[in-house]
């Protein structure tokens, strides 16, 4: 029973003039209403287009301003690769104060001198006048003194401890060094290219945001479109119901007889279902005017109006895609391409590990102490070196080659995973293509078949007032139209749907339709 309750709600979704003979006021009093209520159907001045929706979509939704801040990342993290392309400069500043000087002591310690001889050579020393004294001697005097050889035992000769200081207690101190890589066995080539393969990866990651965003609010808005379209026809259906209820009603009464008490009962039933599914379609509509509001940010007084009366037109050529382009323009797979080129920039980046690294290096050193002795002289307060650095790995225990198998393995099973993801994308293009073909080629035979469906039930109704059918024909009249009714608006929105998967697949962000 519910699902035959479902059935009639699509049921209620028949919509035209109803009018007869014997009851020309009321049913045409219930036309005027329906045909009144579809001249005014225009769009609000402040209704939001397709267009105005997806734009705010794309500004509010943070699901975009995530996918962009990790774009920002991405490159951040690139610029930090480029770094090890220039040379890496610091400087460093302290100013130091200790509790006291610092010093050396240098130990005590002894010499020992062995046992020798001396030999002094004769000479002849010559005492100068007056160097005694005034007068005397009263001129210089020769004064001969003969050789000898001294004798000099054995003896150990002892220094004491020496308390050296070696600066003052407070110290200034600063340097400069610079360090530039001449040659890193491809490592620093490999880390540049992985990080701009993660720009890459994010920037993908971004569009197949921003086109998840534009699905959302493509389907959401078209399904309001959908839900107030089924709400309009339900509830002139039921209006319409109501006055042929008093139709059956006043033949039940007054007629021939062929219209029983339970062929009223029947359409009085029918008029209360349609009644509560006016509400649950109503219900429905204001469900999607609200997942509207969440997705564009809306803040303005009530739920946010759509400007678009009705699907757009099939359009069918500007819709075809070759699976190919879809395959190709999926950002599902341009991730995938950028992670298999940073996998493979990880395989040279292993492989770096059994080459050697080269570099310059450049080092200024200052000191600034108020002691110029000890270890703060003058030519030790200004110091600088320049050099150059070779690094050479000799064995690590196999480490880097199990690094290198890993790289590989790695890049083995995502070029295994691409290639079941391309057989996916393509499956899902195919389907949205047939989708589309498929939709395509039940517009027009649904718009007929409602057509036929609306006519029929005008024949029926205008029969029934003359007693020519039954009530059961009449009503299966209205609800065969309704049923086509729902059929040829579902087909429309199927329509747009498998359009909007399509551009969700290929990736593509636009403003409007196409």
């Amino acid at each position: 029973m519910k699902r035959r309750a479902l059935a009639v709600v699509a049921v209620l979704i028949s919509a035209g003039p109803v009018w007869s003979q014997d009851s020309g006021i009321a049913l045409s009093t219930a036309a005027a209403a329906a045909a009144s209520r579809m001249a005014v159907a225009v769009p609000s001045p402040a209704a939001l287009t397709l267009e105005a929706c997806l734009a705010a979509a794309l500004a509010h939704d943070g699901r975009g301003k995530a996918a962009a801040h990790g774009v920002e990342a991405a490159a951040a993290r690139f610029g930090q690769a480029r770094s090890s392309r220039y040379p890496s400069v610091s400087a460093r500043m302290m100013a130091t104060r200790l509790d006291e000087d610092p010093n050396f002591i240098f130990p005590s310690t002894g010499f020992a001198v062995p046992a020798g001889a001396i030999d002094v050579p004769a000479t002849l020393f010559m005492l100068p006048a007056n160097a005694l004294g005034p007068g005397l001697p009263p001129i210089n005097v020769p004064l001969p003194v003969p050789g000898a050889t001294v004798q000099i035992p054995a003896q150990t000769f002892h220094v004491p401890a020496q308390d050296i200081r070696l600066m003052d207690k407070t110290l200034f101190s600063g340097s400069l060094g610079a360090m530039y890589a001449l040659y890193t066995g491809g490592l620093a080539g490999a880390r540049i290219e992985q990080a701009e393969a993660g720009v890459e990866a994010a920037r993908e990651e971004r569009r197949q945001t921003l086109a998840e965003i534009q699905f959302d609010v493509t389907r959401t808005y078209y399904g309001i479109v959908l839900a107030r379209k089924l709400h309009r026809v339900a509830s002139d259906t039921w209006e319409r119901m109501q006055v042929t209820l008093e139709l059956t009603e006043s033949l039940y009464k007054t007629g021939s007889g062929r219209v029983k008490k339970t062929d009223y009962l029947r359409h009085s039933a029918m008029v209360d279902t349609i009644a509560s599914m006016v509400a649950e379609i109503e219900a429905q509509e204001r469900v999607a005017r609200a997942a509207l509001a969440v997705l564009i940010g809306w803040r303005e007084p009530g739920d946010p109006e759509v400007a678009d009366l009705d699907f757009p037109p099939e359009a069918p050529s500007a819709w075809a895609a070759p699976v190919e382009h879809v395959v190709e323009r999926n950002p599902t797979i341009g991730q995938a391409l950028a992670g298999l080129a940073a996998l493979h920039a990880g395989i040279t980046a292993a492989r770096a590990g059994h080459l050697p690294k080269v570099g310059l290096f450049a080092d200024l050193h200052l000191i600034g102490n108020s002691y110029n002795a000890g270890a703060v002289t003058p030519q030790n307060k200004t110091t600088w070196a320049v050099g150059i650095g070779v690094e050479v790995p000799i064995f690590q225990g196999f480490r880097v080659a199990k690094e290198v198998e890993e790289a590989r393995a790695a890049h083995r099973q995502l070029e295994q995973q691409l290639a079941a993801l391309r057989d996916g994308i393509a499956l899902e293009a195919r389907r949205a293509t047939v989708a589309i073909d498929k939709s395509v080629a039940q517009h027009a035979t649904a718009r007929r078949a409602y057509a036929s469906a609306t006519e029929n039930r005008e024949l029926h109704v205008r029969a029934y007032q003359d007693e020519l059918v039954e009530t059961k024909d009449m009503i299966e009249s209205q609800l065969v139209e309704a049923v086509l009714a729902a059929q040829f608006f579902r087909v429309q929105y199927d329509l747009v749907d498998a359009r909007a998967r399509l551009d969700l697949l290929v990736g593509s962000v636009a403003t409007g339709s196409r």
